[in-house]
């Protein structure tokens, strides 16, 4: 059959780049953590081509003439893979390891242990549909005998499991091997030193999160460690830059040219501490002085709109600093709006996660409790632009207006449905600027035509779909001559 490596994953990505020189890199099987392109072997992500690739099952597809090694430790077979000793493509036999991983189907993935633990002690296992098919409940603890084959893929130390009768389940419920605890700079994601680790599962104990999310969905913590989410249902759950865990368990892992340690279940990720808020202004969350996924707590901030319609529980709300003008405003999310209402002119502290919602700017908190109203007064006064195209899309002052509260007229309808033949509730008034129903249900919104006048428009300036669009609250923001 065809090695199933060389199927085409949906959701590939393949990256270019210099691959980190290691000495037979043990334990690291495919793209965790970056969508998987290795682990379906069609490109080398350093863009040369597989090397790797193990042919026909007959012991030696490499043609090297390593053939059949025999019984061995995975000690046996790392060390010798190290010193070049087991080549590619020999066909091993190990007996009485333990299964350190659940199995992921998707991936053909497991790694399975000696049962003294240790450095040199783990490996990956890559096996094809016949081996996964005959496994399907291959669980932590379970103790197996295996025959395969010896290779190096993408840098990675694996034995490839290819027919059903080559993993034997020889016992149930095995205690697992160590884990044994190393300090993060030890796993670092570009520390060749960390190479007897891999395979091996291991603990991080004490941790802070540099990032919570690395582009590819693991986190980063301190010492450059990665964490990722082969095991643990396709996403790590969610924490914020400046928190920490107790420990964090898992087989280490080598992909993509990164070290990363894959948790087996949720239950390895232990005692996560959120981050203290830092207390800051909009305008200065605005102006980038706090990153991405800062846990940051607005007070005193004045309400320039109620929720957002929705017939979900979740919605969204703007507030200003009190002083207003550029750069003041933004968008708070609500996750579940149970128990929560909010009015223009209501005073707030706002505890949540700053974060870029395709380019929106946002505070997202969780519901009620995440925001309390300290008192009530006069709406704000919307800012008066007089031109039109400076906050439309692309508008030299588009960017500094989001989220704040603005006053724009008279204007004239110039498009009635921007986004024709679709419909999605926009029209566009001079110079390009977008006006959208985001307060408004599709049965309530107005639907105006060509050359319509209004004497102003008044609203929350908001960005969705790429386009900068203002937001009306309600029918008295839309004035007709």
């Amino acid at each position: 059959m065809t090695d199933p490596r060389l199927r085409i994953h949906p959701a590939s990505i393949v990256f270019i780049g210099l691959a980190l020189a290691l000495p037979a890199c043990n334990g690291a099987l495919g793209g965790i953590g970056n969508t998987e392109a290795e682990t379906t072997g069609e490109e080398d992500p350093t863009g040369q081509e597989d090397p790797t690739t193990t042919g026909d099952g007959d012991g030696d597809p490499t043609g090297d003439g390593d053939g059949d090694g025999g019984d061995m430790t995975i000690y046996e077979i790392q060390a010798g893979g190290a010193d070049g000793s087991v080549g590619d493509g020999t066909l091993v036999t190990v007996n009485g390891v333990i299964v350190t991983t659940p199995l992921n189907a998707e991936d053909g993935l497991a790694f399975v242990e000696e049962p003294g633990g240790g450095e040199w002690s783990g490996i990956s296992l890559y096996m094809w549909d016949e081996a996964v098919m005959a496994t399907p409940t291959l669980e932590p603890g379970t103790e197996v005998d295996i025959v395969g084959e010896y290779a190096e893929f993408f840098g990675v130390s694996q034995i490839i499991v290819r027919n059903a009768g080559d993993l034997v389940v020889v016992g149930e419920g095995a205690e697992l091997p160590g884990p044994d605890v190393v300090a993060p700079a030890d796993v670092a994601r570009d520390n060749a030193d960390a190479e007897p680790w891999e395979g091996v599962r291991i603990c991080v104990e004490d941790v802070g999160i540099v990032e919570a999310n690395d582009g590819f969905g693991q986190y980063l913590l301190e010492g450059d460690a990665l964490v990722s989410y082969a095991f643990v249902g396709g996403m790590l759950p969610p924490a914020a830059p400046g928190g920490s865990f107790e420990q964090i368990c898992g087989s280490l892992h080598y992909s993509f040219d990164e070290f990363k340690i894959l948790p087996a279940s949720l239950d390895d990720l232990v005692g996560y501490q959120g981050p203290e808020a830092v207390e800051a202004t909009v305008a200065e969350v605005q102006m980038g002085d706090y990153s991405e996924g800062s846990v940051i707590e607005l007070t005193d901030v004045v309400a320039t709109s109620g929720l957002t319609w929705s017939d979900e529980p979740d919605a969204s709300f703007y507030v200003q600093d009190a002083g207003g003008g550029e750069w003041s405003g933004i968008q708070v999310y609500v996750a579940d709006t149970a128990g929560f209402d909010v009015a223009p002119g209501d005073v707030l502290t706002i505890t949540g996660t700053y974060t870029e919602y395709f380019d929106m700017s946002q505070i997202a908190t969780g519901g009620a409790d995440d925001i309390s109203i300290t008192s009530s007064g006069p709406a704000p006064t919307p800012a008066m632009i007089d031109d039109p195209a400076s906050i439309a899309t692309g508008g030299p002052a588009a960017e500094n207006w989001e989220g704040c509260l603005v006053t724009v007229g008279p204007v004239t309808v110039t498009d009635a449905n921007p986004d024709a033949p679709d419909d999605f509730g926009d029209f566009a008034v001079d110079d390009g600027l977008r006006v959208t129903d985001s307060f408004f249900s599709v049965m309530d919104w107005i639907d105006p035509a060509a050359d319509d006048a209004f004497t102003s428009l008044t609203g929350v300036m908001v960005y969705s779909f790429e386009n900068t669009k203002l937001a009306p609250r309600d029918g008295q923001d839309i004035v007709a001559p």
